[in-house]
């Protein structure tokens, strides 16, 4: 497993037995696709036992494979102005970009990031639709979407999506 080091060093706690552990603006080899690790603007803790429990900094995750579009998955996040650099770093293809609100940007928010700091060719938005206080379609989404050059892939629940 690869993910912050804090979060890492948690999950070992707790039985993790394997662990890549990185930070963002790091970038780990993982045998045929790298992972480099991103800011992402949300909160991070374990209040499982009734004290909070720090687990890092939020993060993103960018994936490159050799010969593959590179995919960016923001994290739970609001929208945030070095998106645009992450954008220009990275130059993602596909992303992965929360929408459901309340806990994340909305979809109209959503939807003046990925118009404002990306040139995609696909994105999927995701964190919506798993509990009731939360925005329940990417109808939103999709419509704050239409015209633009960008292809809007909804998922079906359970279905894997193909890009």
């Amino acid at each position: 497993m690869t993910t912050n080091y804090d979060l890492g060093m948690w999950l070992v706690s707790k039985g993790l037995e394997k662990l890549n552990p990185m930070n963002m603006g790091g970038t780990t080899d993982l045998g045929g696709f790298t992972v480099s690790l991103v800011r992402a603007d949300h909160s991070s803790g374990d209040m499982t036992n009734g004290t909070p429990i720090y687990l890092g900094n939020p993060c993103g995750a960018i994936v490159k494979a050799a010969g593959e579009p590179t995919v960016y998955h923001l994290g739970d996040t609001d929208i945030f102005p070095d998106m645009a650099l992450i954008a220009e770093i990275h130059q993602p293809r596909i992303a992965m970009v929360p929408i459901g609100d309340r806990f994340t940007m909305n979809a109209a928010t959503a939807a003046m990031a990925v118009k404002r700091f990306f040139k995609l060719d696909t994105v999927i938005p995701c964190h919506y639709g798993s509990f009731p206080i939360i925005d329940a379609t990417a109808d939103k989404f999709v419509a704050a979407m239409k015209g633009h050059a960008t292809k809007v892939l909804v998922p079906e629940k359970g279905k894997a999506v193909r890009v």
